[in-house]
């Protein structure tokens, strides 16, 4: 089956009005946290406004820390579609990866889907990556990226780890041009790649390679990641 981003997919077969964003829960699972380094200070903050039709539905927040050769990758999504005071969907998630000399070394998030939650593990065991969703194993799979978007090597992957389920996701990704888009309030170039498959969606990274712009399409309605 087709999918976005999984979260949103679910998403439209709700509303047709839009309501504000809610702000990050404030209430997460302990064990979500993996120990960061002593005294670690963010070397990268990416705030993402989610815009649907143009209009704010949520954030998506992607924060880095490196210590050595080891990069903590925390990210914290936050949607609500509604009307007025009324929600209709509501998506919330938090995960946190530990990275290695360019490895995925470990993974954890917790989802709360409108209700239906995930709790997806994922350690390395050698060559592997030993996956459990909601405390039953899963896949074992090689050197996969989980679809957090932020490390541009996800373009050249062609197997991805759905964060929100752990679902195997095959994927095509094609390099189609160097854009101008908006991001942090200016005008930068940044190369666009369209992603299909198993996912559907256009990315963009910058001349530093930061992500810094996600779009697509899905039942008539556009929904655009614009950093800020």
């Amino acid at each position: 089956m087709q999918k976005t981003i999984g979260f949103l997919a679910a998403m439209l077969v709700t509303a047709p009005a839009v309501g504000v964003a809610s702000e990050p829960a404030n209430s997460r699972p302990a064990t979500l946290l993996a120990a960061l380094p002593p005294q670690a200070q963010a070397s990268e903050k990416l705030v993402f406004d989610v815009l649907m039709d143009g209009s704010k539905i949520g954030q998506h927040v992607v924060t880095l820390w490196d210590k050595d050769d080891k990069t903590f990758v925390d990210i914290d999504i936050s949607l609500k579609v509604g009307l007025g005071p009324i929600v209709f969907y509501r998506y919330e998630q938090r995960n946190r990866a530990l990275w290695e000399n360019g490895a995925l070394l470990s993974f954890v998030s917790r989802t709360d889907d409108d209700g239906d939650e995930f709790a997806v593990q994922a350690s390395r065991d050698g060559d592997a990556l030993s996956v459990a969703v909601n405390g039953t194993d899963g896949v074992a799979v090689s050197d996969w990226f989980p679809t957090t978007y932020w490390n541009k090597r996800t373009v050249v992957q062609d197997r991805l780890l759905a964060t929100r389920d752990g679902e195997v996701l095959d994927v095509d990704t094609k390099f189609i041009g160097v854009e101008t888009i908006e991001a942090r309030g200016e005008r930068v170039e940044a190369e666009k790649f369209e992603m299909r498959g198993d996912l559907n969606i256009d990315l963009w990274y910058d001349e530093n390679d930061r992500w810094v712009k996600l779009a697509f399409d899905y039942r008539g309605n556009r929904f655009d990641y614009v950093l800020r």
